[in-house]
């Protein structure tokens, strides 16, 4: 039997905390937590860069609410995995990196010990909650369990780890020795935690005041224009937005990350609109806007600053976040679900739906899309392939956009009914996002229905991690928008200097070629019609499937 060490201890730390999968790749430096997770049910995901093992926790936190875990050696496996904690950070998504670290002996200096990274934890904690070493054995299972409350408390975001060699490999008689009963991810029983653990359930923070709820529920309920505005930051809070709206008779206007959170067939639903004009004015104008979860940050709002003409009521379980960008008349710190039920179980009002509004707005929208997107000739392609997509793709399904010129259109033309159906990497705005992270998100929910929308660009930045679709047999169509490069960059190019380009033309891999290298299927689409065919036949399939767009040479 092998020997228990610091790394099986880290191993029993993830599954106290409700873990089941982990996102990585083995190194020398993580051999210790290799040989617990040797002996545990924990799922073992092998990424073929630590990039793709980032976005691939990154897909699972996003499509479920729960923790990525990720681990990764210390120097370029943390490096590496720097842009998906970036992403992570900007987008409020819970992640816990674990990585490696040289022996403690050889923190001081320079030594030129493999994977040597100095000043590591000052590095990452630019793109983290928070960033920490842990000195002892004995410190593992506060910290793990301090960095999962951490990573989903307040504004969400990534949270790193790095535990030094020497400490991985203490041997430990007796790990079990090192449990708490009563501690889960769902149940948290703090009488039954060591002393070391009691301090992670302090409240966290006090209950809104009631003379701000009294003042809110008295602007809405004398509301005679009022608009919701909801956020990333109110995903859990879907039946109570939509509760809310109806007793309002209010428009809902969603930001990316809160795509869906009214279902976007609702009568009062604006979806992801925010950018157009008509839909702006609107927001503006109204006497009274509650936005909820979100930070009115410049990437949701096309970086032109939202200036509301009424009341602004903000809900923010972050409390910076209450002030950031635009200052509220009344803010409400909290959670967006907790706040909401309080607020309605006070709003007593029955208002009729503003339904004929929102279909106005809709229509102006339509007339809007083409100024707004600036896709020129290739709008109307894009249009039906995202018909048919959103045609093939079930309507419980979720769907992953890279950054690429169609997922631009998506954002208001591809309709999704529920809230953690729409993955898409706005704030840090990173190529190569999709097909890792839609990885992370089947294997996250294996019976939900998953769809990778990419450029032939972004593609290209992790196409290795389709290897890893392939080994965990994952029923994924890989949709290919391909217009041989950079084509959002090449529109931009076009607009500055007409005809002149640089960096943005591509050479690709045959995709017909490279799906049968992988032993899967590839198949080519040229209409919406045969894409929603193309989609519907890969998610019966046990394997990927590539299926190519050929876009043409956009301008």
């Amino acid at each position: 039997m092998r020997k228990q060490s610091a790394g099986h201890l880290v191993v029993q730390s993830l599954e106290t905390c409700g873990v089941d999968t982990v996102f990585g790749i083995p190194g020398l430096h993580t051999l210790h937590i290799y040989d617990g997770l040797l002996q545990s049910a924990l799922r073992v995901v092998t990424a073929r860069h630590e990039q793709g093992a980032g976005f691939m926790a990154d897909g699972y936190a996003r499509s479920t609410g729960r923790v990525g875990v990720a681990l990764v050696i210390s120097g370029p496996g943390l490096t590496n995995i720097l842009t998906p904690m970036g992403q992570a950070f900007a987008d409020a998504v819970p992640l816990l990196v674990i990585s490696s670290q040289v022996p403690r002996a050889f923190l001081a200096g320079k030594s030129g010990f493999l994977h040597e990274l100095r000043n590591s934890t000052i590095m990452v904690a630019s793109v983290a909650k928070e960033s920490r070493r842990i000195h002892a054995a004995e410190e593992i299972p506060c910290a793990v369990a301090q960095a999962m409350r951490t990573a989903l408390s307040g504004r969400p975001g990534p949270v790193h780890l790095e535990i030094p060699l020497d400490v991985l490999g203490t041997e430990i008689d007796d790990v079990s020795s090192f449990a708490w009963p009563g501690f889960t991810a769902s149940g948290r029983d703090p009488k039954t935690a060591p002393p070391g653990v009691r301090d992670l359930f302090v409240p966290l923070g006090p209950p809104p005041s009631e003379t701000d709820l009294a003042t809110v529920i008295s602007l809405l309920r004398n509301a005679s224009t009022p608009m919701l505005l909801a956020g990333g930051g109110s995903v859990t809070a879907a039946p109570e937005i939509e509760t809310l709206s109806e007793r309002l008779g209010a428009p809902v206007v969603t930001t990316t990350a809160g795509k869906g959170l009214l279902p976007e067939k609702h009568p009062l639903s604006l979806g992801t609109r925010l950018h157009f004009p008509s839909v702006r004015n609107a927001v503006e104008e109204a006497d009274v806007l509650l936005a909820v979860g979100t930070e009115l940050a410049p990437a949701d709002l096309w970086e032109a600053p939202l200036r509301p003409k009424g009341h602004l009521i903000r809900i923010d379980t972050d409390p910076s976040a209450l002030s950031r960008n635009l200052p509220a008349h009344v803010s409400l710190e909290g959670n967006a679900r907790d706040v909401l039920r309080r607020l309605l179980a006070d709003l007593h009002v029955s208002r009729p739906p503003r339904s004929e509004e929102v279909k106005t707005l809709l229509q102006n929208s339509q007339n809007e899309l083409a100024a707004v997107t600036r896709m020129g000739t290739a709008l109307p392609f894009m249009l039906d392939m995202l018909r048919g997509l959103r045609r093939g793709l079930p309507d419980e399904g979720l769907l992953v956009m890279d950054m690429t010129g169609p997922a631009y259109v998506a954002l208001s033309e591809f309709p999704v009914f529920s809230p953690r159906s729409f993955l898409h990497p706005v704030g840090f705005g990173t190529l190569g996002y999709a097909l890792p992270a839609a990885v992370g998100a089947k294997l996250a929910a294996l019976d939900r229905p998953v769809c990778v929308f990419s450029g032939d660009g972004g593609f290209q930045f992790t196409l290795p991690e389709l290897a890893v679709a392939c080994q965990e047999k994952l029923s994924l169509p890989v949709v290919i928008w391909d217009n041989g490069g950079y084509g959002e960059i090449r529109r931009n190019q076009e607009a500055r200097h007409p005809g002149e380009y640089l960096g943005v033309d591509l050479l690709g891999p045959d995709l017909r070629l490279l799906a049968a290298s992988y032993g899967i299927s590839g198949v080519a689409v040229s209409s919406g019609a045969e894409l929603a065919e193309a989609v519907a036949a890969a998610l019966g399939r046990e394997m990927p499937t590539l299926i190519r767009v050929d876009a043409g040479r956009e301008v």
